[in-house]
């Protein structure tokens, strides 16, 4: 069900304030003059798919796009979803949120089980250097990056050239990608702004 943006009532944007919903309208214009842009019910995407049915009452969507190239193809998902606040043992800091983020899901067209790809910060290369948890990429520029699968076959198949070239080029050091069959979601877990939108709808696109 595609929705008109322009017209969303009160219940769409009812707990963002001002400064969030003028992020929130820019965002749209900049993607929509890339992008064949859609805003569409969450229900109606992947989320569902990729969390087992069972959103996570800390990190849920407020807003999904549908996107397509101008030519209606290389489909993908962006949500601008809210992320509530926890202590170091979980509970929660606020009632309410307290930052909004951008996150993207995007359909492969094969099933790669299970994989998970982050970059590595300073500390890390230094504490987990003898790690075996991840796998050994044979790529010494992809040494940066911790990766972690449930087949490594299928982990190295998904990892061909280019999209290694990819998620290295990537500039943001703190985004989280992960892959549950043929279902890929990839964001950045820092406050919502323009260029972070763009960055990841970039990624999706390329992926």
């Amino acid at each position: 069900m595609e929705l008109d943006f322009r017209k969303l009532n009160a219940d769409k944007l009812f707990d963002f304030s001002r400064e969030e919903e003028e992020l929130i309208f820019e965002i749209y214009d900049r993607l929509s003059g890339i992008y064949d842009l859609a805003v569409v019910a969450a229900e109606d995407s992947s989320f569902q798919l990729f969390n087992s049915g069972k959103e996570n009452s800390l990190f849920s969507p407020k807003i999904c796009y549908f996107i397509t190239d101008q030519h209606k193809k290389n489909p993908f998902y962006l949500f601008i979803v809210s992320k509530i606040g926890t202590t170091v043992k979980g509970a929660r800091t606020t009632a309410s949120y307290d930052s909004l983020q951008i996150w993207g899901m995007k359909i492969l067209d094969e099933d790669y089980g299970f994989i998970s790809i982050s970059k590595k910060k300073w500390t890390d290369k230094i504490a987990g250097i003898f790690s075996r948890s991840y796998m050994n990429i044979r790529d010494r520029e992809f040494n940066d990056f911790y990766v972690l699968g449930s087949d490594r076959s299928k982990s190295m198949a998904f990892l061909n050239e280019s999209r290694k070239i990819i998620i290295k080029a990537f500039s943001n050091d703190n985004f989280r990608l992960e892959i549950k069959n043929n279902i890929l979601n990839f964001g950045l877990p820092k406050n919502l702004t323009v260029d972070n939108a763009l960055q990841v709808a970039e990624f999706l696109e390329r992926v």
